[in-house]
């Protein structure tokens, strides 16, 4: 399982079952396979947390919910106390060479799988290596609402401009040759925790 916790939102969870791919001292890659049934939070009458503007996004109280993962397979890459994932996305080049780093909480092992916290700002990087950051505007409204001191939001952004001088220098994962990526046809996607509870289905 891998699992996103929030301290402000606590017993509600991103959670998605997925496949190991490799595991080793260097880095966790998992599968996330496409329509995989996955708990997301959603606000406490069931509306989508972006429907909500400016810091109301971060503090609404929100509710459990279920729904497929819509679109391509992800393969996503945690390296240990490294403040960021990667996620490989396969365009319709047919290589997996769009990326999506993720800043988050470096990663916990748990009796499921794995847990972190996403800290909102996050980079895109395209086939080229030109890279943008995304969710500049999220990440102050989240510190306008209180969820990030000031110190906070600097270790936010350094972790994120660390990611950058990855991408620019190419250093692993994006040189580890996941572009060519391709699952196995006889995986099977796994399911969520049989007890996994949920209020509303999306």
């Amino acid at each position: 399982m891998w699992t996103y916790v929030n301290p402000d939102f606590p017993g509600l969870l991103d959670q998605r079952p997925v496949t190991v791919v490799a595991d080793d001292r260097r880095h966790l890659a998992v599968w996330l396979a496409p329509g995989s049934r996955m708990l997301h939070q959603v606000i406490a009458d069931g509306s989508p947390i972006r429907s909500l503007e400016g810091s109301d996004r971060f503090t609404a109280p929100r509710a459990q919910a279920i729904r497929d993962w819509a679109g391509g397979g992800i393969l996503a890459v945690f390296q240990p106390e490294t403040m960021y994932s990667v996620w490989f996305f396969e365009p319709d080049s047919g290589l997996r060479d769009s990326y999506y780093i993720n800043i988050e909480v470096p990663y916990a092992r748990t009796d499921l799988g794995i847990e972190t916290s996403d800290l909102v700002l996050d980079v895109v990087v395209g086939a080229d290596g030109s890279y943008r950051y995304k969710d500049e505007d999220e990440l102050e409204f989240a510190h306008e609402a209180g969820l990030f001191s000031d110190g906070d939001v600097a270790e936010i952004r350094q972790a994120a401009a660390d990611a950058v001088d990855d991408v620019t220098a190419w250093r692993f994962p994006f040189d580890a040759g996941y572009e060519s990526f391709q699952p196995h046809l006889d995986w099977a996607t796994p399911p969520l925790p049989h007890d996994a509870p949920w209020t509303f289905e999306s």
